[in-house]
């Protein structure tokens, strides 16, 4: 009896390697890479700053400060056609980047501008060009930022 039991223990242990072997070697076809990173986007603002009467405004300072979900705090500058292009690589926009607009020039631009900001949104916005893995692909959006001239303060 202890034949038996030795040799059906045996028999029991080599059929269920046989399927164990089977079943892993089946399961090592699929090729998986792991990736480590996260998932990033490249986005654009295009935008031209005017005055009230719709006359470009050149040398106006574009600032994007630091924030939660801005990864750097970038400035530039509009041409004398008023228009400036803002690219940046990042993480899925959910939330608004802000942009603060100083005339740094006074009179020389046409007037003497009040500073302001806007804030653009990229929440909902088309993704082209992503590889499907984790560059998500680019998206731009179009603005157009009128600046209105300090009011004169009289200190009489």
């Amino acid at each position: 009896m202890k034949k038996v039991s030795t040799s059906l223990l045996k028999s029991i242990n080599w059929l269920l390697g046989g399927i164990l072997a089977l079943l892993g070697f089946s399961a090592c076809n699929r090729i998986e890479y792991d990736m480590y990173g996260c998932p990033h986007s490249n986005y654009t603002i295009k935008g031209q700053v005017t005055n009230e009467t719709n006359i470009p405004i050149p040398g106006i300072r574009i600032c994007s400060p630091y924030g939660e979900d801005i990864p750097y705090a970038d400035t530039l500058y509009t041409n004398n056609k008023g228009e400036f292009s803002y690219t940046f690589d990042g993480f899925s926009r959910r939330n608004e980047i802000p942009l603060l607009l100083t005339d740094i020039d006074g009179e020389e631009n046409g007037g003497n501008f009040a500073p302001d900001s806007v804030s653009v949104s990229f929440k909902g916005a088309e993704l082209t060009g992503g590889d499907g893995s984790w560059y998500l692909g680019e998206a731009t959006k179009e603005v157009t930022i009128v600046l209105k001239k300090k009011k004169e303060e009289n200190n009489k």
